[in-house]
């Protein structure tokens, strides 16, 4: 069978309000641009890969919206009552609704380590949920063939739920390891792993231009 093609969903918290737990390293205006530069990284990531037949960022936040449609992607409303998992669950309603016959891919909006050939991964595998984990056992990809559903269930330790609500479910799971998706940045070690790394993005162009290297430096100073 040919893996579908496939929608992608975007969750993200207001800007200004995201990485909190960042506050040590970068203050709040720092914080709310990280923020929409990873957003941009993951939505032209995803406008890049021929696999991604759509997208969607799920927010309640104006810049955040804005960002979508800079790039030409869709803005579905988040439910904040409810949480991300609840917010997820109404985005996917309305994709499959809409789309039923794409698979469906949640993507993070703090993983701007992704690339078109990790999407390109996720895709080309045919099990009924693909799972990438992030470095702390989370989730940061997980696609979901037309024919398949599972609640989601993003938080600490995600990526072995989701795996076993699966299992239980009685549909195969692949699990794909992928570097450029290992990677979420929420605390300062993750920034100082990814700016170790080699390459160009939004996200480490404005880390550069922060001195976020020598902040972490001085830090680390006794």
């Amino acid at each position: 069978m040919t893996p579908a093609p496939m929608f992608a969903l975007v969750p993200v918290r207001a800007l200004t309000d995201a990485k909190r737990r960042l506050s040590p390293l970068l203050d709040a205006g720092e914080r709310a641009a990280l923020a929409r530069a990873m957003l941009e990284d993951v939505i032209e990531c995803l406008s890049r890969a021929p696999s991604v037949e759509g997208i969607a960022v799920i927010t309640d936040d104006a810049d955040a919206a804005r960002v979508a449609s800079d790039f030409g992607a869709l803005a579905l409303p988040d439910t904040p009552e409810g949480g991300l998992n609840a917010s997820l669950e109404a985005a996917a309603a309305w994709a499959r609704g809409s789309h039923a016959e794409r698979a469906l891919l949640v993507l993070p909006a703090d993983v701007p380590g992704a690339m078109p050939d990790d999407i390109a991964a996720l895709a080309a595998e045919n099990a009924h949920v693909v799972l990438a984990p992030a470095r702390d056992g989370g989730t940061n990809a997980l696609r979901l063939r037309p024919d398949a559903k599972i609640p989601f269930a993003f938080g600490l330790g995600s990526c072995a739920r989701h795996a076993a609500n699966a299992r239980a479910a009685g549909l195969s799971v692949v699990v794909v390891e992928r570097p450029g998706l290992a990677l979420d940045l929420d605390r300062p070690e993750d920034v100082a792993l990814y700016l170790a790394r080699a390459g160009t993005s939004r996200t480490l162009g404005l880390l550069h231009r922060l001195g976020v290297a020598r902040r972490l430096k001085e830090k680390a100073t006794p």
